[in-house]
């Protein structure tokens, strides 16, 4: 399939759910800002990263926050919302009511990956859909890789509270079905990061010349 030249994208934007705010020019900042309109019912899905620390800041508008077994409401007046590596979080709005919901989020190492992650996620989507309703099987397979290759490792069963193994079992189904779509997409060409959706600045950083490397983005 013909991929959409995105490189130069400064946002993108779902109409009535999310728009994402890139850096500009590319890699200039190591922050992405995501707005939520009113009645929006996005969410980041319940994750963790493994390299990457994340940090929230909220703008405007209330958050509802998971981080690990805790579950609540923050605003601007919280400050930054420190998120370490492998703790399993979530937000999204607090309420469908309300002002826009305007967030902040950057990480340590600040390597680009961040950006590089919503440009691809975003601009498969773009493509996925835009000569109608995407094939579920062919966008979420995407999505996998490049889950994969730039540090989001979605939670597909939410068995943590299970004693002793349950954190461990999250870990490993993830890994596994994250795993198993990568090499099935090497024999189709998926990657984690595509040169027409990625600014050349960013694709050589150190961080994705590793994840090339390691055969997680190219």
């Amino acid at each position: 399939m013909p991929r959409t030249i995105t490189k130069n994208y400064k946002s993108f934007t779902r109409q009535g759910s999310v728009t994402y705010a890139l850096p500009s020019p590319p890699f200039s900042s190591p922050v992405v800002t995501i707005t939520l309109p009113p009645k929006s019912t996005w969410t980041s899905g319940l994750h963790w990263h493994e390299t990457h620390t994340e940090y929230l800041q909220i703008v405007r508008g209330t958050a509802l926050v998971t981080l690990n077994k805790s579950t609540r409401t923050y605003t601007a007046a919280d400050g930054i919302v420190t998120i370490p590596r492998f703790a399993r979080h979530e937000w999204q709005r607090a309420t469908a009511d309300g002002e826009e919901l305007l967030v902040r989020e950057w990480t340590d190492p600040a390597d680009g990956a961040k950006e590089v992650f919503f440009r691809n996620l975003s601009s498969v989507v773009v493509d996925c859909t835009k000569n109608g309703p995407p094939k579920e099987w062919w966008l979420t397979w995407q999505l996998f890789v490049v889950f994969w290759g730039l540090d989001n490792y979605p939670v597909f069963l939410e068995i943590a509270w299970v004693p002793l193994v349950g954190s461990t079992l999250e870990w490993a189904l993830t890994h596994l079905l994250l795993l198993a779509a990568v090499l099935a997409g090497k024999i189709f060409g998926l990657k984690s990061a595509y040169g027409e959706y990625t600014p050349s600045n960013i694709l050589v950083k150190p961080a994705m010349e590793r994840a090339m490397r390691n055969g997680k983005s190219e």
